[in-house]
């Protein structure tokens, strides 16, 4: 029965109060991510599974720079950077409560899992009078690995890493922003972080110094530790900080210190803290609710 019957019939109002409710719903669903970009949404998501399940590195390369090319079409179209891609599984988007940075990111698994490529965008939209600023991120693979916790950089000296958490605090009328990123390194070992990033009208910083930890100044605190296990780094409301497990070698002897696929979560916590304008390692800290 479509619309024009319904209402044609002589209905009691409860009923009719129900129909036009139920309508009303179906029309909220209707979003542009359902509709103007559906036939675009509907290939990404063909397109991302077919990457994660292919095995032949070829192919699955070719079919991740058609869906780079699509997925950059609808960011760069108008309307395309506030789409939700919740529908694409492929993709991780993280955005902070305040709606002023999104991260869209996503990786290429190759040589059966001993090599990660990371892709992604930033989108900033300081005021919201103004358009969104989109940035797309270039993984550099030459870094080096004891300088990440110092490096500044911008787009183009990205580390490469999943952001599924984008971290908002503001001190003194200014916004300070940490995202917490998941990367697999390799079939051994495997990274979080937490990362900080300062937005200018023009620009986006990726690594700013306002981690404070062991008494230095870092722009990154990175986890590393044996792909077989898991590591929590995530904001902890009752502690109103980001706790994550402290980790530790599996080995006690000195030569093994940096040899991160013997490292794993010792079942101890530290924390960060954001005050004014830092956020501030605190070790061992009582996750236990009180």
């Amino acid at each position: 029965m479509n619309i024009v019957d319904l209402r044609s019939m002589k209905m009691n109002p409860r009923i009719a109060f129900f129909f036009f409710f139920l309508l009303m719903g179906f029309q909220g669903l209707c979003t542009p991510d359902t509709l103007t970009f559906k036939p675009a949404i509907s290939r990404l998501i063909l397109l991302g599974d077919s990457v994660l399940k292919i095995k032949e590195d070829g192919l699955k390369d070719s079919l991740n720079q058609e869906f780079s090319r699509l997925l950059d079409s609808i960011l760069f179209s108008p309307t395309g950077s506030s789409l939700s891609f919740y529908q694409v599984k492929s993709l991780s988007v993280a955005q902070d409560p305040s709606k002023k940075v999104k991260a869209i990111t996503w990786m290429v698994s190759k040589k059966n899992g001993s090599e990660f490529q990371y892709f992604g965008y930033l989108i900033t939209q300081l005021d919201p009078k103004n358009p969104s600023t989109i940035t797309r991120l270039h993984q550099n693979k030459d870094l080096v690995r004891d300088e990440l916790e110092f490096l500044k950089g911008d787009s183009s000296t990205w580390m490469g890493c999943i952001y599924y958490s984008v971290m908002a605090e503001r001190y003194n009328k200014k916004d300070y922003f940490l995202l917490l990123g998941w990367a697999p390194q390799s079939m051994f070992t495997t990274r979080k972080m937490a990362e900080a990033i300062s937005i200018t009208p023009t620009k986006i910083n990726l690594g700013i110094p306002v981690i404070k930890a062991g008494g230095k100044a870092k722009t990154r605190l990175i986890l590393e530790y044996n792909a077989q296990v898991s590591t929590s780094l995530k904001y902890n409301e009752s502690k109103k900080m980001i706790v994550m497990d402290h980790l530790s070698s599996s080995d006690p002897r000195p030569e093994s210190k940096g040899m991160f696929q013997l490292y794993g979560p010792d079942l101890s916590y530290d924390g960060l803290k954001f005050e004014k304008g830092l956020w501030i390692l605190q070790r061992d800290i009582d996750v236990r609710n009180k």
